[in-house]
């Protein structure tokens, strides 16, 4: 039984270890002035594909694909 627990300590040390290396090196990337930059132009291309596919023009393309599917199974 001892041994067990001395595992099971070694590995709860360890992964605190390992957890904290981890919350670092994200901590560095984030701070990183090329990742931020990334990071703002994929939010912003996000945004702009967003507002795309909600526009009313893309919601009467849809309408009319699914008429259009709707109508070749009914065939």
């Amino acid at each position: 039984m001892a041994g067990k627990q001395d595992k099971a300590i070694g590995l709860l040390k360890s992964s605190g270890t390992k957890a904290r290396a981890g919350g670092a090196k994200l901590y560095s990337l984030a701070k990183d002035p090329a990742v931020q930059a990334k990071a703002k132009k994929l939010a912003e291309d996000g945004q702009r594909l967003y507002r795309a596919a909600t526009s009313p023009e893309a919601k009467q393309a849809y309408k009319q694909a699914a008429d259009i599917l709707k109508k070749a199974r009914k065939k």
